[in-house]
């Protein structure tokens, strides 16, 4: 993945779509077609994939699930942009 300093929230928020989106494809696939092992190495990878974008967008922006948040000190899960809003 780009650097993601140099990424902006949308850029990053785009690549995570495409990472899931990918992914979500391949598990479709995977259940038609169970004993097609290539298939499913490349689900494998692309859910390492769309983990690592996940992680990248939350490090820079804001958490995208309330399990994500980090709730030690206070609770931030509404820090973040709402889907209705415009990110920059």
């Amino acid at each position: 993945m780009e650097n993601n300093r140099q990424m902006s929230a949308q850029q990053l928020m785009r690549k995570l779509s495409e990472a899931m989106f990918f992914a979500n494809d391949l598990k479709l696939y995977l259940d038609t077609h169970p004993d097609d092992s290539r298939a499913l190495k490349m689900f494998r990878e692309a859910c390492r994939n769309s983990e690592i974008c996940r992680e990248a967008f939350e490090k820079r922006c804001y958490p995208l699930f309330s399990c994500s948040s980090d709730c030690e000190n206070e609770w931030e899960w509404l820090n973040g942009v709402w889907p209705s809003q415009k990110m920059t």
